[in-house]
């Protein structure tokens, strides 16, 4: 899915989406967790003007909504994920843990999409080669947001982060090949 991109905001630094998403295309395969090896640390692709039509479409939305700056993912841990938006669904590929899952702007705007009736997914990621795993916490978070509870709401997501980190994970298959040309 393509969505239109917000002016003037673009990756910068940011190369997580590069780290944690599995690509098993013909050019290219990466598993899961795994760096692209094309991808230069914190500073972008290394073959950007021939890289896989994948990888020209795919973005988080962080660079399609307007969010703060505070949710870009290398800042935040959080990929928000855009794959389910045109079925109401937002998951939130924690990445890393944060002090942005713990702010104000996190329980806000969280609220503000289960306000508008969106479906809210947590996902996080297992070890490299492996299939991260995802749960709708949609109703679970419900009653915090519905009090106005940021601390009930930050122990509600971070019980569902340690629960989904015990996860059985399953490998994902994807053997690393590069070659784009």
């Amino acid at each position: 899915m393509s969505l239109p991109l917000l002016p003037d905001r673009d990756c910068g630094g940011c190369v997580e989406c590069c780290r944690v998403i599995p690509l098993d295309l013909p050019e290219l395969a990466k598993p899961t967790g795994q760096l692209c090896a094309y991808c230069v640390d914190g500073a972008g692709c290394s073959v950007h003007a021939i890289r896989p039509q994948t990888c020209r479409t795919w973005f988080c939305l962080w660079r399609v909504v307007e969010l703060s700056d505070d949710w870009r993912p290398d800042r935040s841990g959080v990929i928000v994920r855009p794959d389910g938006i045109d079925r109401g669904e937002i998951t939130l590929f924690v990445v890393r843990r944060t002090d942005f899952l713990a702010s104000e702007a996190f329980f806000t705007t969280a609220a503000l999409w289960l306000a508008e009736g969106m479906e809210l997914a947590l996902s996080v990621p297992g070890p490299v080669g492996t299939y991260p795993c995802r749960a709708v916490v949609t109703d679970w978070l419900r009653p915090a947001v519905e009090d106005g509870d940021w601390p009930g709401f930050i122990a509600r997501v971070e019980a569902s982060l340690d629960r989904l980190a015990d996860h059985d994970w399953q490998p994902d298959g994807i053997v690393a090949r590069y070659e784009v040309a």
